[in-house]
Parts: C-alpha cells; structure tokens; sequence
C-alpha cells in the first residue's frame, strides 16, 4: 500500500505544476504578470512609461556629463598636488562623483 501511495504522490507532483502552468499558458487571459500587461497612459495617448524612461535618459546623460567634468577637474588637482595629500575639496568632488554614479546606476537598474 505505501508503494502505492509513493507512485501516486509522485505522479501528483509532476502534474500540478503542469496543471498550473497550462492555465496561465500565453494564450490565456491574464497571462501577464502583474503590471506587465498594464501601460498606463497619458491623456494625449503617449505611454507613460516611455516618457519616464525618456527623462531618465536625459538625466543620465547630464548626470555623466557632471562626472567626466568632475572626475577632469579631480585629475587635475592631484596632478598639480606634490605632496601626498588632498585637498579637502578633491575628497567632496570625489563624493559628488560617487553620487552621481550611484544615480545614474539605480536609473538603469530601474529601466530593466
């Protein structure tokens, strides 16, 4: 009899995913996972979603405009330094970058 039972759970765990799977196949309605199927749009039609990640683009771009300007300005006074140490400024510039580079990687991280 336990034999038995064994086969039949068996069995049973092999077919209730395939049962589950089939219902939610791609044919079927609600297919979607949640908020995939849903685009919400703005009152002139334009989806909204590709006008948040248009903006992002745009401040990603003035954001690693900033860095390369920064990380310039950063390069340059460590080169004119001879000693070894920074000026207090250079450590805040160096901040400011890692900022922006943390911004402008949770905005593409966001957008996957």
């Amino acid at each position: 009899m336990t034999k038995r039972w064994f086969a039949v759970l068996a069995l049973l765990s092999m077919l209730v995913p395939l049962a589950a799977q089939r219902r939610g196949g791609a044919g079927a309605s609600g297919s979607e996972p949640f908020g995939r199927g849903l685009d919400p749009r703005m009152p002139d039609g334009r989806s909204r979603t590709l006008i948040i990640l248009k903006k992002d683009v745009e401040r990603s771009s003035e954001d690693m405009a900033k860095v390369v300007e920064l990380a310039t300005e950063l390069r340059e006074e460590i080169e004119k330094n001879q000693f070894h140490t920074v000026d207090l400024r250079s450590v805040r510039k160096a901040e400011e970058i890692i900022k922006l580079v943390r911004r402008v990687k949770s905005r593409l991280s966001k957008a996957q």
